[in-house]
């Protein structure tokens, strides 16, 4: 076991993940980020100060995704500069038992490194974009959909315990995040459903396919319960409820990652970085 392990599994660890552990849609939904009230007071209001402080248009947020900010450096520690590119250390995960030959990994922001991603952030941000237009969405909502659905990423990227960097409640920070910035740029239900996709698209794969609940060993139907919420969500307007459901299976299935770049990926890419600068202004 690694020494940071021995140490709680906690030291060096500041990211942003074990604050959105368990938080419900409702929850995140209704909360200011003062109700955070476990987040240290210093990373709290540099979540707020970016939280209000929205980028321009999509197209700027896009670029936001991999840039140091004041909140990623408290975070992170910067390692070392490598052809004028910044690597910084990604701690291990909370908690976490790490085996000996297990480092913690030291990489550029956006970078991903997994069973399911080898592209960076942006260029996955870009190909999902493509994917949701492909899928039948308007510009304007996969727009939106894939410049904040990852949101959140660079304030949860660690490493585990296979030596991957793993971005644990990211979805949950994303959400808080889009609707801090979407405010003002779209109604309210559009702004609701929006926040509610990006809550869950990642549901699908970690939950939904689960027919036994893992604390009590019961048959459970996960997806259905997460139905019962979105009726609560929107006071039983089951329309909305039911276009969430489509738009949740719909991200979730266009979130796709590349473990091998080709000229087909490279051209989704491209198309997907055009789609982005047309609909930057969500329209």
């Amino acid at each position: 076991m690694s020494f940071w392990c021995l140490l709680g599994g906690d030291y060096m660890n500041k990211t942003l993940t074990k604050y959105f552990s368990k938080i419900s849609l409702q929850k995140l939904w209704d909360a200011s980020l003062d109700d955070f009230e476990n987040i240290p007071e210093t990373q709290r209001l540099m979540l707020l100060a970016i939280c209000e402080n929205r980028p321009a248009n999509l197209e700027e947020i896009y670029h936001f995704l991999d840039q140091p900010d004041a909140l990623f450096n408290d975070i992170y520690q910067e390692r070392e500069v490598r052809d004028s590119v910044f690597f910084y250390t990604y701690p291990f995960i909370h908690g976490a038992a790490i085996p000996d030959d297990i480092e913690e990994v030291v990489a550029p922001i956006g970078t991903q490194t997994s069973k399911y991603h080898h592209e960076n952030l942006r260029d996955h941000v870009a190909l999902v974009a493509a994917n949701l237009v492909d899928a039948g969405l308007s510009g304007t909502l996969a727009a939106q959909l894939a410049v904040l659905h990852d949101v959140g990423k660079k304030y949860t990227a660690a490493t585990n315990k296979v030596g991957d960097i793993c971005y644990y409640n990211h979805e949950a920070v994303s959400a808080l995040i889009a609707k801090y910035w979407l405010r003002g740029t779209a109604s309210k239900s559009t702004i609701k459903q929006i926040v509610a996709v990006i809550y869950a698209h990642l549901l699908p794969l970690t939950t939904w396919n689960r027919t036994v609940h893992w604390k009590t060993g019961l048959p459970c139907n996960f997806r259905q319960d997460f139905e019962h919420e979105l009726e609560s969500f929107y006071d039983g307007n089951q329309a909305d409820v039911k276009r969430t459901m489509e738009l949740i299976d719909t991200l979730t299935k266009c979130d796709e990652g590349i473990l091998e770049m080709t000229p087909e990926y490279a051209q989704k890419i491209a198309r997907g970085r055009e789609l982005i600068h047309e609909f930057r202004h969500g329209a």
